[in-house]
């Protein structure tokens, strides 16, 4: 996915995957995404993380969906530093299972 605009209370994502066909939500549906900033040396790398409701859904000239969200809220976050967090959880069942 990528993002065609953003604002302070939108966001239209192109929705198309890299390897396979993402399911595509519906209107009024709640979904959050983490947008990656480019790089600042000074700071390092940076994510808006969204939330926002569906919209409108419509379809861009190369035939894949547009997916306009309305912004509930917008927080900027590392980015690295919450992937090592997602990379460092263990499975849920694997502490339970024997």
């Amino acid at each position: 996915m990528y993002t065609e605009n953003i604002s302070r209370s939108g966001v239209l994502i192109a929705w198309r995957g890299v390897d396979a066909e993402l399911p595509v939500p519906s209107a009024g549906q709640i979904v959050t995404v983490k947008i990656e900033l480019p790089a600042d040396h000074g700071f390092g790398q940076k994510c808006i993380h969204c939330q926002g409701t569906v919209m409108r859904i419509g379809n861009s000239e190369e035939n894949y969906p547009l997916i306009a969200l309305r912004v509930n809220y917008m927080d900027f976050r590392s980015f690295h530093d919450r992937i090592r967090a997602f990379e460092a959880m263990r499975p849920a069942a694997s502490s339970w299972m024997a």
